[in-house]
């Protein structure tokens, strides 16, 4: 059990010795003190306690065990975390979950078809006279050779077997799993044929750099123009984010996260030194693309189409992850749950407004200079929802207050921090000719249809606190606004145990207690 693997890895590890290797400690009576890690100090309020295993800074509030020191000092999940302080304890490692070893094998042997398949289209590409027109748009648009080998590009040749012959050749394969593993299509007269002809490939990679699935763009008109690996047990396009691997690294570093669009414009932006940018590959942007990586990230940047149709457009297809949260009573979209998902993320979302009609690849490639300022002067997501949504009213009274009641309140309802919520507020009112007070009477009015009574359903019982805070709300799931704006409230930073502050986390980012459980890393899934 992975329970017993914490629990004996805390046993053969101090925290004192952990934290006094990367902190130097003094011994202050039965504890220790130091400067912060977390915060820049001249004074020690950083104390270390032998006798519950934990630590405190009394300057900026952290706290925590032996796992959190090391997820926080390192940037590292708590399954890399788990993995470093297993072997520094002498403790192996068990799942709390049964794997099923044949499924396993099953899937690795899918994510093998789909890398010799990218390693045969990046031959087409640079061998065979095959892929001189693709060598060709790629000379036209910029990319060169060795970007293009970094992000393993390819070409799929204008026929209906190339793959399948060359992947059938080694006889270690057959046609039902490259179907399986999106390779091959079938029509409906039971034809199977190469799913990809006539096309530039971009293999599509999971964190670990392993292809998962491709993009494909044709070299001529047909259509469509970009073409997809089917949802596959190895890939699901909203699930996935294009140019992960090659920017994690950056991610971690800079603590941003630059989303694009386009595959094209993911390459040109690390071709010119922006390796933080990843593609969302004309998807909704989903917490389930982010959540690997989310707790790396302070600032989330999303570089939208320069006409406002387009920032429109992609605003809905973001805000279609309501369905990240347990907020079933909205069946529609609305922009209060982009906010929503700004603060599950706990990042900074802002919007990069790019002017000219350029798409960020021409921008970057033509004047880098310009697409860095774009960053600079990128807006806040609340600023730029409140500002699309009330810039093209009617000014008559009823028009203003409608929009108040219907497009304003449920943002600013989001908004928990009160000295932001103050700024918007008086943003609102400039724009639709009210007072502050004005506009904080129609929030409270909001808030007082929207909130339901909570139903305290029992106790917790006597014992670890932080343990059956999470007991609680796994079994009684958020299901009002009055929970969610409580559960919210949790300071992270003052949970000891790194178990149930991972699990704390997932919750308070709304998911569903489904997506809870599944969010979850194995080793802590049944703790």
């Amino acid at each position: 059990m992975a329970g017993d693997t914490v629990s004996q890895i805390k046993e053969r590890l101090d925290v004192v010795d952990l934290v006094g290797s990367k902190v130097q400690l003094r011994q202050a009576g039965r504890n220790f003190k130091g400067l912060c890690p977390f915060h820049t100090e001249k004074t020690p309020s950083f104390v270390v306690f032998p006798e519950s295993q934990s630590y405190h800074c009394f300057g900026c509030g952290k706290s925590g065990d032996i796992f959190s020191f090391m997820m926080d000092t390192e940037n590292l999940d708590f399954g890399d975390t788990l993995k470093q302080l297993a072997q520094r304890a002498n403790v192996e490692i068990t799942s709390v979950a049964a794997r099923d070893p044949e499924r396993d094998a099953h899937r690795e042997r899918l994510i093998e078809l789909n890398e010799r398949a990218g390693s045969f289209f990046s031959s087409v590409l640079w061998t065979s006279a095959l892929g001189e027109p693709a060598r060709a748009l790629l000379e036209r648009r910029g990319v060169d050779r060795q970007t293009a080998e970094r992000f393993g590009l390819g070409f799929a040749p204008d026929s209906f077997d190339a793959l399948r012959n060359h992947l059938l050749r080694r006889g270690d394969v057959d046609q039902d799993v490259l179907l399986e593993a999106g390779l091959q299509s079938k029509n409906d007269s039971g034809r199977v044929y190469d799913r990809f002809r006539n096309r530039v490939m971009f293999p599509i990679r999971e964190r670990s750099g392993r292809t998962i699935g491709f993009g494909a763009r044709a070299l001529g008109d047909e259509m469509p123009k970009y073409l997809n690996s089917p949802q596959t047990p190895i890939f699901n396009k909203s699930d996935a984010l294009y140019a992960v691997d090659r920017a994690e690294e950056a991610i971690r570093r800079e603590r941003t996260l630059v989303v694009v669009e386009g595959y094209m414009d993911a390459i040109a932006a690390h071709q010119f030194g922006f390796s933080n940018v990843v593609a969302s590959m004309g998807t909704a942007l989903t917490s389930q693309q982010v959540g690997s990586i989310r707790r790396y990230v302070d600032r989330v940047f999303l570089a939208l189409d320069a006409d406002a149709a387009g920032q429109m457009a992609t605003l809905r297809a973001i805000d279609s992850v309501r369905e990240s949260f347990s907020d079933e009573s909205a069946p529609t979209v609305g922009a209060d749950t982009l906010v929503r998902f700004e603060r599950a993320l706990a990042a900074e979302v802002r919007i990069v407004l790019l002017e000219g009609g350029k798409d960020p690849d021409e921008l970057i490639r033509s004047d880098p200079d310009t697409w860095r300022r774009a960053l600079d002067r990128a807006i806040p997501l609340v600023e730029y929802v409140l500002n699309i949504k009330l810039r093209d009213i009617e000014r008559t009274p009823a028009a203003r207050a409608k929009a108040l009641r219907e497009d304003v309140v449920p943002v600013l309802r989001e908004i928990n921090d009160q000295a932001i919520l103050a700024h918007y507020v008086g943003v609102v009112a400039r724009l639709l000719e009210y007072k502050d007070t004005d506009v904080r009477a129609a929030l409270r009015a909001g808030r007082s249809q929207g909130a339901r009574a909570v139903q305290v359903q029992e106790r917790p019982a006597a014992g670890d606190p932080e343990r059956h805070l999470v007991q609680l709300l796994l079994q009684y799931p958020l299901t009002t606004t009055a929970q969610d704006e409580a559960v919210q409230t949790i300071n992270l930073d003052d949970v000891l145990d790194a178990r149930n502050r991972e699990i704390l986390r997932v919750i308070i980012a709304g998911e569903s207690l489904n997506e809870t459980m599944e969010s979850l890393p194995d080793e802590i899934a049944q703790y």
